[in-house]
């Protein structure tokens, strides 16, 4: 038992190594840095409960600066990787969801607690994304926000208005009247996700 998770450790520590050798020779010493500091997060909480795992990943990614897409990467929505995201040190609120969820992911969080949540934010004149996260498919979701830094109840979250939420393939409709008019959201966001997907296969945390 011990050597299984000795060898899970050494190996963890020589892709951890490798990778920000890397980053650090394409993208120089600070990015590697920012890397650095993501691996030990990551480690710090691997064998951690699921509410410290949300915390940790929401304060780390919420740690990165804002930025618009169109000064980032010079487009109306791009859906940066959470490599990207990192490189560049900046992003909006689509990047902090994305990056999120893959954090979670590589913790073990399952894909099925996790979904995306686009809403409306009382006095906010945009769209937003939130993560949300499920203990059980009918309890009550854990939001995870760039805006607001806390991780609370969605009952504790007034301030956002859903208009529709997807989990991978899986795009599902809130019935509000901020809704109206997302007639073709659906094919657009799969889209996205699946080009998110092919460039994450390049991008691997």
């Amino acid at each position: 038992m011990w050597a299984v998770l000795v060898g899970a450790t050494m190996a963890a520590a020589f892709y951890y190594q490798s990778r920000l050798a890397q980053i650090e020779k394409r993208y120089g010493y600070f990015a590697a840095m920012r890397f650095r500091y993501l691996y030990r997060m990551i480690e710090s909480v691997k064998h951690a409960d699921i509410r410290k795992k949300l915390e940790a990943v929401n304060d780390f990614w919420n740690g990165v600066p804002y930025a618009s897409d169109m000064k980032v990467w010079h487009k109306k929505d791009y859906w940066a990787t959470p490599f990207e995201f990192l490189i560049k040190d900046r992003g909006d609120c689509e990047d902090y969801a994305i990056a999120k969820y893959f954090t979670l992911r590589a913790l073990g969080v399952p894909a099925s607690k996790l979904y995306f949540v686009y809403s409306r934010v009382r006095g906010y004149n945009q769209p937003h994304m939130v993560l949300a996260y499920y203990p059980t498919p009918k309890s009550e979701p854990l939001i995870l926000d760039s805006l607001n830094l806390k991780v609370f109840p969605a009952s504790k979250r007034r301030d956002l208005y859903p208009v529709y939420t997807f989990n991978g393939d899986l795009l599902q409709r809130y019935e509000s009247r901020s809704s109206r008019g997302l007639a073709g959201k659906g094919r657009l966001v799969r889209r996205k996700w699946e080009d998110l997907l092919q460039r994450m296969k390049g991008h691997p945390l």
